[in-house]
């Protein structure tokens, strides 16, 4: 099926060659959320431009079509034929909707006589994916962890008309933009949702050169996500405020895990399930999903499949981990045989993304409560997993590659957050 008639409009420009800010940008379409950041962002100038007109001496206006066909697999054809290019401009999109916007932003800027340079400058055969697309191709093919499945689906929806004709540095210095100016994020949350992003990405390139050649988001500068003195300014113009990393350093006094233990006496489920986490440093979804089989006595291990990061490992179990799971399993057996093997009650055995989140909400409440109730301040779950990693500095000689592979993480830097010993622990060390 084929659709045709797609709405273009006939306009010229009369200064200029180029298009050389994002306000000139915005207004030819190109910008992603492209109001918010001509509010946000102003005449800020750009390292190159991006879009080139056409000569101006020709009167003849720009004859543009422009049809949508469908596949059997779901999918839709853009196909845009104008004077300005060479051959016929072809894209693919996962809905017609779309293949709609994205035909009307580019009949926008060919009618005004606006060629994007990777229209001109493209090769014989060359294709163009939606981001999306790319999204979908990388996740269907690749385990991918579950933390980077839920990035790529929360930036999806802004990303949905953006192709990688359009990846170059500027864009990706853009995208960093809007989520600081517009949407306000955290540094740590820019990083995250980068990273993300970034590594579907370095798959394209490595699986599909010829739709995308170099990865801009690898481009970006150290610190990027940090905000400038000229993204503090214009937020505090509209009234909002730059953000900065917060480190959280956490620890668990003894006289807190005192309290803690008292007000979990009566309560078997959360009180192993408490001392699990600070003898092991399993993250709280580890823990809860975890089953009879996944642990070995004998051993003296667990084992975890698919953690966060989309690893296997094997997690060692301390003298204080085994007594205490000894004593749970047999007591409680007839109730863990119930639930099918599942070690705690906490979780219906679900593996639906949602469902876990809402497990992992439920339990969050109710050990905020459990904090509350024992006059423990600012104390979260999570911080049990900081401070379960620092005791293994403290208490082991173990090196940071191996406290890494207990952990699950990938990154050995990483752990220098987590290892922040107190001082009066280093000074026993000092002459």
């Amino acid at each position: 099926m084929i659709t045709s008639g797609l709405q273009s409009r006939v306009d010229r420009f009369d200064s200029g060659p180029r298009l050389h800010n994002i306000k000139d940008l915005a207004h030819a379409g190109l910008v992603q959320g492209g109001l918010a950041l001509v509010r946000q962002c102003g005449n800020t100038p750009l390292k190159r431009p991006i879009c080139r007109r056409q000569s101006e001496s020709s009167s003849t206006p720009y004859l543009i079509m422009s049809t949508i066909k469908s596949f059997p697999n779901g999918k839709f054809q853009l196909r845009v034929t104008n004077k300005s290019l060479d051959k016929p401009f072809y894209a693919t999109f996962e809905s017609r909707e779309q293949a709609l916007a994205y035909g009307a932003q580019l009949e926008g800027l060919l009618a005004q006589g606006i060629v994007p340079t990777f229209l001109l400058d493209r090769k014989h055969g060359l294709e163009t994916w939606t981001i999306s697309r790319c999204m979908n191709e990388y996740l269907r093919d690749n385990s991918v962890p579950v933390s980077d499945v839920k990035l790529l689906h929360t930036i999806r929806p802004s990303l949905l008309t953006c192709t990688t004709g359009f990846l170059n540095y500027d864009w990706a210095e853009g995208w960093i933009r809007e989520m600081k100016r517009v949407q306000n994020l955290s540094p740590s949350t820019i990083r995250h949702r980068h990273g993300a992003l970034a590594r579907c990405f370095d798959w394209m390139i490595r699986k599909h050169p010829d739709i995308m050649a170099q990865n801009p988001l690898r481009l970006l500068k150290r610190g990027f996500a940090s905000y400038t003195e000229e993204d503090s300014q214009l937020l505090i113009a509209i009234g909002k405020k730059p953000k900065f990393d917060v480190e959280r350093d956490r620890r668990l006094d003894t006289d807190e895990e005192k309290r803690i233990l008292k007000i979990l006496g009566n309560t078997p489920d959360e009180k192993v399930f408490f001392i699990l986490a600070l003898e092991t440093a399993m993250r709280m979804r580890e823990c809860y999903t975890l089953s009879v089989d996944q642990v070995s006595l004998i051993k003296k291990t667990i084992h975890l499949e698919r953690s966060k990061n989309g690893d296997n490992r094997q997690v060692p179990l301390s003298s204080t981990a085994i007594a205490l799971l000894d004593d749970y399993l047999r007591i409680h057996a007839k109730g863990i045989k119930g639930r099918e093997g599942r070690l705690f009650p906490f979780w219906n055995g679900s593996r639906n993304e949602r469902e876990l989140d809402i497990t992992t909400s439920d339990l969050s409440r109710t050990f905020r409560g459990i904090f509350i109730d024992s006059e423990v301040v600012d104390l979260h779950f999570h911080d049990l997993r900081h401070e379960a990693t620092c005791r293994l500095y403290e208490k082991t000689k173990l090196s940071d590659v191996l406290i890494s592979k207990i952990t699950g993480h990938r990154d050995v830097r990483m752990l220098q957050r987590y290892a922040s010993l107190r001082g009066s622990d280093l000074a026993i060390h000092l002459w």
